[in-house]
């Protein structure tokens, strides 16, 4: 995926006067900021994109009334689509994106002229350019600063602070910097925090470990040395320790009449939280002379496995293996990553990962008349939601891979969603309490036929978008780069004509003898043909306008043109393209790197989608082979 240039501002302090925390922020500005970016060779520090925001290229619009969201991350802006034919298309108004696939081709071939063939052996990682100082991302911080403190929510604190203009996925290095606005929000969450914490005695004290001195010196140093651990994700220097003791011990004069173990402990922590071995997660070990590659140390492999796996800061068993040093090997490393991800944020990990390639946050903007669909609830898209996290972390945890996604006929179900799948029984009315229930495996296959995706588009006449449903397969499913429209392709739309159906109306615009006869009829029309037996909320049609619904057509996958009846046969021949493991495994790649792939990763997402196409590869030991592979747990000198 190409991303445009941008210049990196350094981190500096935020120097504000406000009563006595002009005092700490002066402190900060002189003793903890400096030269953290220079440190080490090559070190670029590379961090948020302060541009204005991204939107999802679209091809076609087909007169729905709301904008598809852009390709941000959770908290990132949303951006509308444009297209071919007409306005935009999505499920509601405005919805903030939920991040961006990468588009490319898939991977190469490996041995000789079959592109199905498994290898004997996994290829040679090959390191890539990385950004040494990369930010937590909008999502990875509030999780960082919440299990930091031990605090069960700060969604009172998290909601002041801006989210993130992205290019791609929310965790990508090179896009992620401290703009002005966020380092003043940072700056007013920090207080808060400390206040949250410090005026509450119960939460102030599960930060001192337990075996600390009861003198106020060594409660002190215990304190400081145990919290800084776990904030800064590595033991403190000497020099931090002693840093920090003195900002500690100014705490009784600058809130005279406070304790002074609450007050020092206050500046600690809001000292801490701004701090860049906070916000930032480092690879500044040195570099040996004429090393080829240098290997992440212990702490350096805990922090960055823990973010990429469970989108928060190691926890105290993984932080406890890299201070003994276990974490050297792949063996120890594969021994913590699977135990997170065998755990309960192995899959929350996992779901901020799907929340962007499926591009789900636009999810919460789908609206309909309840007129013309009744069994349509207002709350319904946040079950819509809460399925497609559910039931690819039900993938993970059943050891299910990447072809599962679009062969598996089950669903998972509130008393929302339970009418729009023909399921009867007793569910409950909570959007996040879904049951699991098997369905009609002629109608039902994965993904592509949940109520989520068949809702996400809808058309003139409150009929479904073919365009789109199409365009989000093609893009998002098999990273496929589709073209711009051309200038004579803007501004028209798609005709409500009566009598007409659906697919008969899209093609008299789009269709043979039409400008987008080469384009929509051979890019993405015909996948979204596949889903006419599916209105704009999902529930399966056999007719449409008194006709039979006719979802048949054909697309080329892995370079060969297949056909097709109906949505399961096209989800399967999906499952069964290498092409769509490639693209979710490239992802992947992308994700829990941190940074854009590029042609040395090829070999890498080949391997493994030719694995994952013959069901050789789960998708839980795919992400474990991914975080013990050499490329992630090493970098260039």
């Amino acid at each position: 995926m190409k991303r445009p240039f941008n210049p990196h501002p350094p981190v500096t302090a935020t120097l504000r006067s406000r009563g006595k925390s002009r005092h700490l922020w002066k402190f900060l500005a002189t003793g903890l900021f400096s030269g953290l970016l220079g440190t080490g060779p090559g070190c670029t520090g590379s961090v948020n994109n302060e541009g204005g925001p991204s939107g999802q290229s679209g091809h076609v619009g087909s007169g729905g009334s709301s904008g598809q969201s852009g390709s941000g991350g959770t908290g990132g802006a949303s951006g509308a689509t444009s297209g071919h034919t007409g306005g935009t298309s999505g499920g509601g108004g405005g919805a903030s994106g939920s991040g961006g696939s990468q588009s490319g081709s898939g991977g190469t071939g490996m041995t000789g002229d079959d592109p199905y063939a498994i290898p004997a052996s996994a290829p040679a990682s090959v390191l890539m350019p990385t950004s040494r100082v990369a930010r937590l991302s909008r999502q990875q911080w509030p999780n960082a600063v919440r299990d930091l403190l031990k605090l069960s929510d700060i969604s009172d604190i998290d909601k002041d602070v801006p989210g993130d203009a992205l290019m791609g996925f929310d965790n990508e290095a090179e896009f992620l910097f401290v703009t002005e606005a966020l380092r003043s929000q940072l700056f007013d969450a920090s207080e808060k925090l400390a206040d949250k914490v410090t005026g509450d005695a119960t939460a102030l004290g599960r930060l001192v470990p337990t075996n600390a001195p009861t003198d106020a010196a060594g409660k002190a140093k215990a304190f400081i040395t145990s919290f800084g651990q776990r904030a800064f994700r590595r033991p403190l220097t000497d020099a931090e320790v002693t840093t920090h003791t003195t900002l500690f011990n100014k705490g009784a004069t600058l809130y005279p009449g406070v304790d002074a173990f609450k007050a020092g402990a206050s500046l600690v922590i809001q000292t801490m939280l701004q701090s860049p071995y906070f916000l930032y997660r480092t690879e500044l070990g040195t570099a040996a002379s004429g090393a080829s590659k240098v290997a992440l140390n212990d702490w350096e492999v805990a922090a960055k496995l823990a973010l990429s796996i469970t989108n928060t800061i190691p926890d105290d068993a993984l932080l406890a293996a890299a201070a003994a040093g276990q974490l050297h090997d792949k063996a120890g490393v594969a021994t913590q990553a699977k135990r997170l991800l065998d755990g309960g944020t192995g899959p929350t990990g996992l779901s901020n990962f799907n929340m962007q390639v499926y591009r789900l946050g636009v999810y919460d903007g789908i609206t309909r008349d309840a007129a013309a669909f009744p069994d349509f609830k207002p709350n319904a898209p946040a079950a819509m939601k809460q399925e497609v996290l559910q039931f690819l972390s039900w993938m993970l945890t059943q050891n299910k891979g990447i072809k599962e996604f679009y062969t598996t006929s089950v669903g998972f179900v509130d008393s929302l969603l339970a009418p729009l799948y023909g399921v009867t029984g007793n569910f409950s009315s909570d959007p996040v309490m879904l049951t699991k229930v098997d369905l009609d495996s002629t109608k039902r296959s994965g993904l592509l036929t949940q109520a989520g995706f068949l809702s996400s588009y809808i058309s003139v006449g409150n009929e479904p978008d073919i365009i789109h449903r199409g365009v989000f397969i093609a893009e998002r499913l098999l990273c496929r780069e589709l073209p711009a429209p051309p200038p004579e392709a803007i501004g028209a739309m798609i005709p409500n004509t009566a009598g007409l159906t659906n697919r008969e109306r899209v093609e008299m615009t789009t269709g043979k003898n039409t400008c987008g006869e080469s384009c929509h009829g051979v890019l993405f029309n015909p996948l979204g043909y596949a889903f006419e037996n599916y209105d704009a909320i999902g529930k399966y049609r056999d007719k449409d306008q008194g006709k039979t619904v006719d979802a048949a057509s054909a697309f080329t996958l892995d370079g060969q043109q297949k056909s097709f009846t109906g949505a399961v046969e096209l989800s399967h021949l999906l499952a069964d393209a290498k092409e769509t493991h490639a693209c979710y495994i490239q992802n992947m790649l992308s994700y829990l790197h941190g940074r854009v792939i590029t042609d040395g990763d090829k070999p890498t997402v080949d391997y493994y989608a030719r694995l994952s196409r013959a069901g050789m590869v789960s998708l839980h030991d795919l992400e474990l082979a991914l975080v013990t592979s050499d490329a992630f747990l090493n970098r260039l000198p």
